[in-house]
């Protein structure tokens, strides 16, 4: 079958609308698209800065308990010292 050049021009100017109305849907997608990954993006990042301070904390917790037994640790050592020099400076005395 036989199309006159008009209506060729017009099957093509049709095809060339709805692929050009394909691409601003796409376009608008992408667009949409783009915005979430920003905002994913800057909610990852409060997220990271949010671990690191938990983390931060969570180191100082975790030193708690070896700063408590090394202070008395530390008070033990002043009492037997203490203790020691007592009875010897006891012993050299008497």
């Amino acid at each position: 079958m036989q199309h006159t050049p008009d209506y060729q021009r017009v099957l093509c100017e049709e095809r060339h609308e709805r692929i050009e109305n394909r691409l601003a849907k796409h376009g608008e997608q992408i667009d949409s698209l783009e915005k979430c990954t920003i905002k994913l993006t800057e909610m990852v990042d409060r997220y990271d800065r949010l671990a690191q301070g938990q983390e931060a904390r969570i180191a100082v917790l975790e030193r708690k308990p070896g700063m408590v037994l090394e202070r008395a640790i530390g008070y033990a050592l002043s009492v037997v010292l203490g203790a020691l020099a007592s009875a010897l400076a006891g012993y050299f005395l008497h």
